[in-house]
């Protein structure tokens, strides 16, 4: 075998990100690269998506939006858990949306107190439009396995979406 084809089987074998074979990736690292990789992919999609808004809102404010729009309605304490702002950032950014017309603000029913932050309709509906490109974007991906691998692919989503929802873990392991 020529130098060539080693190199050439070699590079074959290596795989984006870890700059290793797959085989030789402990559980943890697999693990680690699978997030790094759909991380890498959903950020890039949202980079090239925030685009047809950037006239609207800045970068940032985009960011912490796609953050925040699967927890809506909610309230300002939600917010910053889930986008890690300080109460006055979220607040300000909260101020920024409404002047936007992206979010309202309500009145709890139950909490006077308690302010629920929602999309406004319009903006509802601007960001279904995205998820829907985000889920033709992810479904590409798949086009080239069969119907028992998008099912294995989809019990394991479920089985990682379950362990890292659970209550019991704890955010502040030491270790």
């Amino acid at each position: 075998m020529s130098n060539f084809e080693k190199n050439h089987n070699k590079q074959a074998e290596q795989v984006l990100l870890s700059g290793k074979p797959e085989h030789l990736l402990s559980r943890v690292e697999v693990f680690k690269k699978m997030c790094r990789m759909l991380e890498l992919m959903r950020r890039n999609f949202l980079e090239n998506d925030w685009h047809h808004y950037s006239k609207l809102i800045p970068r940032q404010q985009f960011i912490h939006l796609m953050q925040v729009r699967h927890s809506l309605p909610c309230n300002l304490s939600k917010i910053m858990r889930v986008t890690g702002m300080t109460s006055a950032g979220a607040s300000i950014f909260v101020d920024k949306m409404v002047k936007k017309g992206v979010f309202e603000r309500q009145e709890d029913p139950n909490d006077r107190r308690n302010i629920i932050i929602n999309f406004t309709e319009r903006a509802g509906r601007k960001t279904e439009e995205l998820d829907n490109r985000l889920n033709r974007y992810i479904l590409k991906f798949f086009d080239n396995c069969s119907e028992e691998e998008i099912a294995n692919l989809e019990e394991a989503s479920r089985l990682v979406c379950r362990v890292l929802d659970s209550p019991t873990l704890d955010d502040n392991i030491d270790l």
